[in-house]
């Protein structure tokens, strides 16, 4: 049995940080070609200086200085899913040899073009030219080690941070969610004791898929699943007066969100709207997909002439911190009140759970 993705390879759960990151990134090899232009604009004025500035020595040097740094960069990309299973010394000491040793072929390349090719000469190998070039590229790549060592820190210590941000962002959701579902199985015991028992289970087994694991992202129907679960225990205590639509037609199942996204808005779509109607009402929610983005809207109708909830503050505000601790400005949430309907609204770029596929 091996894996393979099926879907679009974005993934936000927790992974190992590289210590060679992505180096075929548009950011990245813009960043090569301006290291190639400095270092062969550098390489011209020393050895030609700026009143007889060569021309020709410098659209040479950065053929062969982009050829070494967009080769290198690519055979460490060929190379990442080896380095995966290294620690970060080895990784370092092979990104090492590697960068040496194509810099050694592009040296003997362009030897044998500048001799046998274009002049026509007797091709013999300059083995001092090339001492005095993998001397001068060993500097290079050590600077080069040096900052992928503090860049991988700076990474791991944003990974920390952000972790600790979203573990203390869930902390804040549990006991919130608890509070309020114990109150609705405390007004089932008397009236309807088997319900209360169902709606135990459905507590005990809500908060068991709730803390395994931790990860931040979970596919849709899992959280959809935990939803029901909620539902089922509101549903008990409120009867027909609460129903429930859910538009999702166009989200598959196995998309990512946000763990947590949807309970707490459903949970105040139940306490602010429907709970407060005499007839009860239906809390519609529509989750589809929108080019490369996921677009949830949680709706519930209102009483008349009410004002606007001020319970939705604490989920609201907590929902939007953590869409932007997840995606920062990718994300989007907002909640707005209109024709006796509470909407809410979140939006956060598409990405699909990696799923098994047998071979």
């Amino acid at each position: 049995m091996q894996r393979r993705d099926t879907d679009k390879p974005l993934d936000y759960r927790i992974r190992r940080i590289s210590f060679v990151g992505n180096l075929l990134s548009p950011q990245s090899l813009l960043l090569i070609v301006l290291l190639a232009v400095l270092l062969s604009l550098s390489l011209t004025i020393l050895k030609a200086g700026l009143q007889n500035f060569d021309w020709y020595l410098l659209g040479m040097s950065g053929m062969y200085i982009i050829w070494c740094l967009l080769g290198a960069a690519t055979i460490l990309s060929w190379c990442k899913p080896l380095f995966e299973r290294m620690n970060t010394a080895y990784t370092a000491g092979i990104s090492f040899v590697i960068g040496l040793f194509w810099v050694a072929v592009v040296t003997v390349a362009s030897q044998w073009l500048a001799s046998g090719v274009m002049q026509g000469e007797a091709w013999k190998i300059d083995f001092w030219q090339i001492a005095d070039t993998l001397t001068v590229a060993s500097l290079i790549l050590g600077v080069g080690m040096r900052y992928a060592y503090l860049s991988l820190q700076f990474r791991l210590r944003e990974q920390s941070i952000l972790h600790a941000r979203l573990d203390a962002l869930h902390s804040r959701i549990r006991p919130h969610f608890l509070f309020n579902t114990l109150n609705s199985i405390s007004s089932l015991i008397s009236i309807e004791p088997v319900k209360a028992e169902q709606a135990v289970e459905d507590l005990a087994a809500l908060f068991r898929a709730n803390l395994q694991g931790g990860m931040s992202m979970v596919p849709w129907v899992e959280e959809r699943d935990l939803c029901e679960r909620y539902l089922r225990i509101e549903n008990a205590r409120l009867g027909d007066r609460l129903k429930v639509d859910w538009q999702q037609a166009e989200l598959g199942d196995k998309v990512l969100v946000p763990s947590l996204l949807l309970q707490p808005l459903l949970e105040n779509a139940i306490l602010h709207g429907i709970q407060q109607l005499p007839d009860g009402g239906t809390v519609v929610v529509e989750a589809r997909l929108k080019g490369d983005r996921v677009e949830i809207d949680i709706i519930n109708p209102l009483p008349s002439g009410a004002p606007a909830p001020a319970g939705n503050g604490m989920a609201n505000e907590n929902i939007r911190l953590r869409l932007q601790t997840l995606f920062g400005d990718r994300a989007g949430f907002g909640a707005s009140r209109q024709d006796g309907h509470y909407r809410a609204h979140a939006s956060f770029p598409l990405a699909y759970e990696r799923r098994a596929v047998a071979r």
